[in-house]
């Protein structure tokens, strides 16, 4: 996915994005004063996209199958599911849960960095259709996954759950979009638990305009 890499490293940063790429140039810059090693686990967007499908798609599977072996008359439900209504509703859904995605980002790292909310920001990437959230101080590993994890499991499994349990297609469907839309996360997930830190000490940052996130060691 090199050329994906070109092009994502050659488009032209919104005025919010140069904003942040000051920033955070100045805090590597101290970090590095500090005796810190700077490492980007950054992904092209396109291979985060094709990745989503390879690491949510299996779990997609699960809730499906679940579904079919539990419920009764699954076909039913799921045809219930893409009515008029139903159809209308899952959209109206999917819409208020890309918002509440990435609310549920900056919720949970909020929680675990100095400063809160003020150091979570939103946008939203035109080149590809993709809205984002990013904070902008680093964190532990586990914090960092809490708040990277946190949406699909919320807004993704646990609906698809709760659809095998009531029988609800409607709820599948809903869990089965929210998880391949959190197929991304998990990509960037991937990347992080595979770094291998060099030092003792290892923080993780939300990467300020590119897709991943960056890794402070010493």
């Amino acid at each position: 996915m090199k050329d994906d890499r070109q092009a994502e490293n050659a488009r032209t940063l919104s005025a919010a994005e140069q904003r942040r790429k000051e920033e955070f140039e100045r805090l590597c810059a101290q970090m590095q004063a500090e005796g810190w090693q700077v490492t980007d686990l950054t992904v092209g967007v396109v291979y985060a996209n094709v990745m989503a499908v390879v690491l949510a798609g299996p779990l997609c599977a699960a809730l499906g199958l679940a579904f079919v072996l539990t419920v009764p008359e699954p076909g039913a439900a799921l045809a219930n599911a893409f009515g008029l209504w139903g159809t209308l509703g899952l959209l109206a859904a999917y819409a208020v849960c890309v918002v509440l995605h990435e609310l549920t980002h900056g919720f949970v790292w909020a929680l675990f960095v100095p400063g809160g909310w003020k150091n979570i920001e939103f946008g939203f990437m035109k080149e590809y259709a993709t809205p984002y959230c990013t904070c902008s101080r680093p964190m532990g590993r586990l914090q960092y996954t809490a708040g990277a994890l946190a949406p699909t499991l919320l807004l993704g499994v646990l609906p698809g759950v709760w659809g095998i349990l009531s029988g609800s297609g409607w709820w599948l469907v809903l869990g089965v979009f929210m998880t391949l839309a959190g197929g991304g996360d998990l990509t960037l997930l991937l990347k992080l638990w595979q770094h291998r830190p060099a030092g003792r000490q290892v923080l993780y940052m939300d990467h300020p305009w590119q897709v991943g996130s960056v890794a402070f060691e010493r």
